[in-house]
């Protein structure tokens, strides 16, 4: 039941990523959105070898992960410049969404990792946690450059 929850939490995931990498207009957007959809679906493809494995009766031998992709820009590593003048209630939304997604997926793995009974299947779930707050963070630093973003150029009070 855990991976099938999981299995549908990285489906969900992906999902939203692809919508989203489809309807923004800016190309560092769709970049990095295409990224998290594939990350996902790599979450996605680990799980479902897992859950086949298990009902196989074979032992849970859990796949080393590569490392989350890193942002490079600390500014916006999302969004151009260009971008934020004409930033879309999509685009928004997707961020606020997406937010919501990768911070309940990093709870869901934090609890299945303390529920598992081999160390390799924690160590997994931990790992995919660690992923999921990477995303938030990332995701998370792009309200937050909204926000000052927007207070700064709309501010009736510069000094």
């Amino acid at each position: 039941k855990a991976l099938q929850d999981a299995i549908k939490g990285e489906i969900e995931g992906r999902e939203l990523y692809k919508t989203a990498a489809e309807k923004t207009e800016d190309t560092k957007a769709k970049e990095v959105f295409q990224m998290l959809a594939a990350e996902e679906q790599g979450h996605h493809d680990t799980l479902l070898q897992m859950a086949k494995d298990y009902e196989q009766g074979k032992e849970l031998a859990p796949p080393q992960l590569e490392a989350p992709t890193r942002f490079e820009d600390a500014q916006s590593p999302i969004f151009t410049r260009e971008f934020k003048d004409k930033v879309s209630d999509f685009d928004m939304t997707a961020l606020s969404i997406g937010i919501k997604l990768e911070l309940e997926s990093e709870k869901f793995y934090r609890e299945m990792a303390e529920k598992a009974e081999e160390k390799e299947v924690q160590e997994l779930f931990n790992r995919l946690a660690d992923w999921e707050r990477g995303h938030y963070d990332y995701l998370q630093s792009q309200v937050g450059f909204f926000e000052s973003y927007y207070k700064n150029k709309y501010s009736f009070f510069r000094f």
